[in-house]
């Protein structure tokens, strides 16, 4: 999909960060969009700055666990512009560090509903519309951590080594079609997906994002044209920073040992 102009996109997640990039992005190429996010405020501030670009947009606040809120979304969009050509499942969230033994079953299904539940609504929802067009992009974002498991955040590890592999289930089943699958799997990204966790313990979550913060060389508007350039030349898997290409490669090579590596890495 070399040429993006006019190109109906859609971006979950669009209130901040990655999707927010994206969504820029997307409209400097010439895309039409159709966001949302659970955030009224930021996701109007997304809104009025990709107008502000000269790109159409409609933009829906709503929870993407919400099956019904994603149908009807999806319904909206298809109203407004007919069909939809691209359509990038990005809303995630985490929790604070914690054991898998400490872990509710409600924070499971909590980060479950979001990053991995949200993303199949977003697929199965906006599929006919995409399998309808000449050419389609359906991108799911994962992150490095569906390759290489990361130890006390077994929710959102778990989700999206779930990403992934829902992902590369769907490839072969639209193999020969017009739909491309592409999974993104970033490395660290200066985003807020830390400053958005709902915690109890405001020192604990301030320090995970200091943490955060320290090891997150990537900004979210290179993450943005990382995803967009995996959209032109029909990537299968995008890796984003150098971070996500390292452990990608540990993993690979020492793929019985790479615990060991990210133990250190994050003082763990």
């Amino acid at each position: 999909m070399k040429n993006l102009k006019d190109k109906i996109a859609v971006v979950t997640g669009a209130g901040s960060g990655i999707g927010r990039a994206l969504a820029l992005e997307l409209a400097a190429c010439g895309c039409k969009l159709a966001i949302c996010d659970w955030n009224d405020a930021t996701l109007e501030e997304t809104r009025k700055a990709v107008s502000d670009k000269g790109a159409p947009v409609v933009a829906t606040p709503f929870d993407v666990s919400n099956l019904e809120d994603m149908r009807n979304f999806a319904a909206e969009v298809n109203e407004v512009f007919g069909a939809v050509d691209i359509v990038v499942n990005n809303a995630g969230i985490t929790l604070l560090r914690q054991s898998l033994e400490k872990t509710p079953y409600s924070d499971f299904e909590k980060v479950w509903k979001v990053n991995i539940w949200g993303v199949l609504y977003g697929v199965k929802e906006f599929l006919p519309s995409l399998k309808s067009r000449p050419e389609a992009a359906l991108v799911n974002v994962a992150s490095i951590f569906s390759t290489a498991a990361h130890p006390y955040q077994s929710p959102y590890t778990a989700s999206k080594f779930a990403v992934r592999g829902l992902s590369e289930a769907l490839r072969p089943e639209l193999a020969g079609s017009n739909v491309t699958v592409t999974v993104v799997m970033p490395g660290g990204i200066k985003t807020n997906i830390i400053n958005n966790i709902a915690a109890t313990d405001e020192a604990a979550r301030q320090k995970l994002a200091q943490e955060f913060d320290r090891m997150t060389p990537t900004s979210p508007e290179t993450a943005a044209k990382c995803i967009v350039a995996g959209i032109r030349y029909k990537k299968a898997r995008v890796l984003i920073g150098k971070d996500a290409r390292i452990m990608d490669l540990i993993v690979r090579i020492f793929p019985h040992k790479y615990e060991k590596v990210i133990k250190k890495l994050f003082g763990i």
